[in-house]
């Protein structure tokens, strides 16, 4: 299991101004979480996507060095104006960006996020379908290396899902109280909005181990 020693600070918004300073002098390297607001099952919570990269990209800096940013909650979405009585699951999705939009939202990011010092810039897209328009994006901003991934990426051999065994056991163990399996129970539609494997198959056990293996490809990434 990996092991977290460095306790120094590594979230943007919570550091001084001495302590950004001495961050980024030890370690130029920014963390940027991409997600989104939307539905993920009776059992997850709706910013799964956003807390999941978040929480992933904190760990990794504590272990490696660099500054994470506050994740952007918006996002593209691949239906977005779909009927609410097909798919009642989408009436609670609130995250949608033009795609050109977010395109050039994303390129003034990394040119401000480059521009104050920093030399790569870690993209973790915790909502999967950012990944494309983030790498358009980091093809017009020259001077920094953008690193642009979904957390299965980091894994050998794994796709990753939407509220399936993978998101829902990643929660588990980043966010444990924000899955309740419960909620699904004795739902004629247990499974709406889930593609993948079951969730009711989530384990603590298994989110660890792909926790780990994701952090050391972050690292590996990093290099």
């Amino acid at each position: 299991m990996v092991q977290f020693l460095c306790m120094e600070k590594v979230k943007y918004e919570e550091m001084f101004p001495e302590e950004f300073k001495s961050a980024i002098d030890k370690n130029p390297h920014a963390y940027l979480p991409l997600g989104s607001l939307e539905y993920h099952g009776y059992h997850n919570v709706l910013g799964l996507d956003s807390l999941k990269a978040w929480k992933i990209c904190q760990l990794a800096a504590e272990k490696t060095g660099g500054v994470v940013f506050p994740p952007l909650y918006l996002g593209v979405d691949t239906w977005p104006d779909i009927d609410f009585t097909k798919y009642p699951n989408k009436k609670y999705d609130c995250f949608h960006v033009n795609a050109n939009e977010y395109q050039k939202l994303l390129e003034g990011y990394f040119y401000r996020i480059a521009r104050i010092g920093f030399q790569k810039i870690f993209v973790l897209a915790g909502h999967y379908p950012n990944t494309d328009i983030a790498k358009l994006s980091a093809e017009n901003v020259k001077d920094v290396e953008i690193i642009i991934a979904k957390e299965p990426d980091l894994v050998v051999g794994e796709v990753g899902d939407h509220a399936g065994t993978w998101e829902t056991s990643l929660m588990m163990v980043l966010f444990p109280e924000s899955v309740e399996l419960r909620r699904m129970e004795e739902k004629g539609d247990r499974l709406m909005a889930v593609d993948g494997k079951d969730p009711v198959d989530s384990s603590k056990k298994y989110g660890q181990e792909m926790l780990d293996k994701i952090l050391q490809g972050i690292e590996k990434r990093l290099k």
